[in-house]
């Protein structure tokens, strides 16, 4: 297991890590997820050796790294900016890690051969780096970090500069190798879709802090506060401001911007301890919130047509709500015009709510971590107008 306790890094008055605790576990595949300048490759250089922690320690195992060398940490890292040796071709560059380590000069020749395939890069090992684009650059640096055994591997944002298809074949490679690498991978990424294929476990961070770590599932189900909320997801998710109050001894949650009112459950009053009037945001996923043509059961709070924007296997449809709006996904085959009238399914069983920008109220687990079951929650104090 490898471990960050308290982990501090300062540059100066920059604080560029701020009290990190995580642990890997063996064997897992964590991906830290954040955007640019959130501390990212910070941790992977301290993990590394390249950096000292200001405070804190980093164990493995339970023995602190901190006193131990970079080459001496049995640590391979592969980092954005490739590192290649641009005298050598690509097949010594993959095996250089190799002869390091006297590995026979049979093996080596598998091995190379094998990792060149599987990165896609097999017609290119004669090839000195200055030869290659951008993206087979990076996959000779991921192969050369991944061709050796090692007790941690640290990737760097691997499949930044690959095109989109590229990235998507390497990916589904990475998650195949990973399964029998039997070693801790710690990979950081921008990329939400990226963490959520190939992480068992993923760890949010932002300005140098951990703000959440879990399961894809977890992280994208069950976001801590906004920030997570609207960084994993595409399109993120919709966040209305909303007023706790009650209305005839009922509590409720009032749309800003609308002329409804959401019937809060037990477990909101409970949550927010019964004050009035507090300042709420909700939120729903585009995915979990149906929409529809003309009024049905599922559908009943009228709305129109703000855009419609075409993915192909898909519509995001920008909805007009009151003065606030909210993203849903609609099934490609219907077709949605600036103005048109629709009508949306919320409330309690697709809604998450927060306050003062942390989560208090999930639709599928409720605080006690029992799961809740739909419910029709939500009611027009009267009709929305275009």
């Amino acid at each position: 297991m490898l471990e960050l306790d308290s982990v501090v890094k300062l540059f100066g008055t920059t604080v560029a890590i701020n009290g990190v605790e995580l642990s890997v576990r063996d064997h897992e595949y964590l991906v830290i997820l954040g955007p640019a300048g959130a501390g990212k490759s910070t941790t992977l250089r301290l993990i590394a050796g390249l950096t000292k922690p200001t405070r804190g320690d980093i164990r493995v195992d339970g023995q602190s790294l901190l006193g131990v060398a970079p080459e001496h940490r049995d640590i391979s890292m592969v980092f954005e900016n490739y590192a290649l040796y641009p005298q050598r071709t690509v097949f010594e560059n993959l095996s250089f890690p190799l002869e390091a380590r006297r590995v026979p000069r049979s093996e080596i020749k598998h091995r190379v051969e094998s990792m060149a395939s599987i990165l896609l890069i097999d017609s290119l090992l004669d090839r000195r780096p200055g030869a290659l684009s951008g993206g087979q650059r990076q996959r000779v640096a991921l192969g050369r970090g991944l061709i050796r055994d090692a007790t941690v591997y640290l990737l760097d944002e691997p499949l930044s500069h690959l095109d989109a298809r590229v990235r998507q074949d390497i990916r589904v490679q990475l998650k195949a190798m990973s399964v029998n690498l039997h070693s801790m991978v710690i990979h950081v990424t921008q990329d939400y879709r990226e963490a959520m294929s190939l992480a068992d476990r993923i760890a949010v961070l932002n300005q140098g802090r951990i703000l959440q770590v879990g399961t894809p599932d977890e992280i994208y189900a069950a976001p801590v506060n906004e920030f997570v909320a609207t960084f994993v997801g595409d399109p993120p998710m919709s966040l209305l401001d909303a007023t706790f109050a009650n209305e005839n001894g009922q509590p409720v949650l009032r749309v800003a911007g609308t002329n409804i009112s959401l019937a809060a459950n037990e477990l909101i009053s409970r949550v927010t301890n019964g004050s009035q009037p507090l300042a709420l945001r909700v939120a729903a996923r585009p995915t979990d919130v149906p929409v529809s043509a003309s009024e049905t059961k599922e559908c009943s709070i009228p709305a129109h047509v703000y855009v419609s924007e075409s993915h192909g296997y898909r519509n995001i449809v920008t909805i007009k709500l009151g003065d606030a709006t909210i993203r849903v996904a609609a099934p490609p085959k219907q077709t949605w015009r600036v103005n048109d009238p629709v009508w949306l399914g919320l409330g309690m069983h697709n809604l998450h709510v927060f306050a003062n920008g942390k989560a208090i109220y999930h639709p599928a687990v409720s605080a006690a971590g029992a799961t809740t079951r739909p419910q029709r929650s939500l009611t027009a104090a009267s009709t929305i107008g275009n």
